[in-house]
């Protein structure tokens, strides 16, 4: 490596990020290419004279950006392949790029044509219409008290939540939460455990703001316990009704059992990720209503409201909730006022839940379209994890080929698939495997993407 040691005392920025910065620039620049190995974690570590946990880290969050990935007995190997590279590998210009994409199994993504704009159009003009000379004025910072208050209701009915309005606050995205969660909770007092695989966009919000993570492994039915335990982290982090990338639904003797882990420790955050696409048959109460002195839950609508608004809310519990008032007193409101008390009477008038309902046998509708492509296309050939609940998937192919070789054999067809590398940690798995989101593709493009992906990978099986 280059005398990049002799700049990491003074340097402010934590020494886990000014390792992350310098191989990210390595790899962006060509220094690192393709394939490359990084040092091993012990060399690197003696050779900046800084602890493992450090390096770890910052290779952990290059992981989680797409830039490297682990391989078992190996190493860590770059497999960063930007635009330009895609557009070589397919002989394609920047200008047909876009073009050349004809269906995009983006994750996140959803039908906007489904969304009855008319019906919030309607709700959004008739609050103007009555309050013309108010809702312009500047709002709560914790957001508006008619929408927690609504919020409260709907949480404990729909999910066990108990909280008062004053224990919400209001957010644009779950990851934007975090980072303020990030400003509560003090850096040096606190481990925040993350389920490994997860939601990348939480764990690398921890790092950014210099907590120590730890990366606990699954089991068949939720985080491992006895890995928690060993870890020293006192604040874990989860996605029970979902665990974001198996899909799975914690069960109610493992929720059990961190209750009884967070009884010595300090919190759960639980990211209640997609709950409103649950169906009613796996149905469970949230982890909150089991101890809300020791939870923090997370949620958002905004899947259900993307084409309008960005809506999510964090619910403290009361220690919390004074860390806020002593540490945040000038908390900027993200989301508009308008939005929120759209939104609040939207919900009082019952349409979200009409409209919930519609948009849950829509997307019942597309996820087995997706499910009977894949069986009619590809069998055996790869298997399947989120099979049952949400608007993604994640397909492991069985095949020698990478990941991004998958990717880009995708786009040769036009079709747009995602890496998975980023969710993980320590991966260990012999096949690779690519997320795939149909919440915006209709039925018959659902089809014909799976075909077309099926002959890319498979056309001399």
């Amino acid at each position: 490596m280059r005398e990049f040691s002799l700049n990491l005392l003074s340097n402010p920025k934590p020494l886990f990020f000014q390792i992350y910065s310098y191989f990210k620039d390595e790899i962006l620049q060509g220094q690192l290419q393709y394939d490359a190995f990084l040092p091993s974690i012990r060399s690197c570590a003696q050779s900046l004279k800084v602890s493992k946990n450090t390096v770890e880290n910052a290779y952990h969050l290059l992981v989680s950006e797409g830039y490297i990935c682990n391989i078992p007995k190996k190493g860590y190997k770059v497999v960063h392949q930007g635009e330009k590279s895609i557009h070589d590998h397919l002989s394609i210009s920047n200008d047909s790029y876009n073009q050349h994409i004809h269906l995009d199994f983006r994750y996140g993504n959803i039908e906007l044509a489904a969304f009855p704009f008319n019906q919030w159009n309607k709700v959004r003009n008739t609050f103007i219409a009555n309050n013309q000379s108010d809702y312009r004025v500047e709002g709560k910072s914790q957001g508006e008290y008619v929408l927690r208050k609504e919020l409260s209701r709907l949480l404990y009915e729909s999910r066990g939540v108990v909280s008062n309005p004053e224990q919400i606050i209001i957010g644009s995205t779950p990851q934007q939460l975090v980072s303020f969660l990030c400003q509560l909770l003090a850096v040096d007092k606190h481990i925040i455990g993350v389920e490994d695989p997860g939601y990348d966009g939480a764990r690398n919000t921890f790092l950014n703001h210099g907590f120590q993570v730890c990366a606990i492994p699954l089991t068949a039915d939720g985080v491992s316990i006895e890995e928690l335990e060993k870890s020293h982290a006192d604040v874990m982090y989860v996605s029970p009704s979902q665990q974001f990338m198996n899909k799975m639904a914690m069960s109610q003797d493992k929720r059990q059992q961190l209750i009884q882990w967070v009884y010595s420790n300090q919190y759960i955050i639980e990211d209640d990720y997609e709950w409103e696409f649950k169906d009613g048959d796996g149905y469970l109460p949230s982890i909150q209503s089991l101890y809300p002195e020791k939870v923090i839950y997370i949620g958002r609508i905004s899947k259900a409201l993307l084409p309008v608004s960005n809506i999510s809310y964090l619910v403290l519990p009361y220690d919390v909730l004074s860390l806020f008032y002593a540490k945040v007193p000038e908390y900027d409101q993200p989301v508009p006022r308008l939005d929120q008390l759209t939104f609040s009477q939207y919900l009082s008038d019952g349409y979200w839940y009409k409209h919930l309902q519609k948009m849950r046998k829509k997307y019942e509708e597309k996820r087995k379209a997706f499910f009977e492509a894949i069986s009619h296309n590809m069998r055996s050939l790869v298997e399947i994890e989120g099979k049952d609940i949400g608007l993604h998937v994640f397909l492991t192919v069985k095949t020698d080929k990478t990941e991004s070789e998958l990717i880009g054999l995708g786009l040769k067809k036009g079709v747009k698939v995602y890496g998975t590398s980023r969710y993980w940690f320590h991966r260990a798995d012999k096949y690779p495997t690519v997320l795939l989101g149909y919440g915006a593709l209709d039925c018959s493009q659902i089809y014909t993407g799976i075909k077309l992906l099926a002959e890319a990978w498979f056309e001399s099986v």
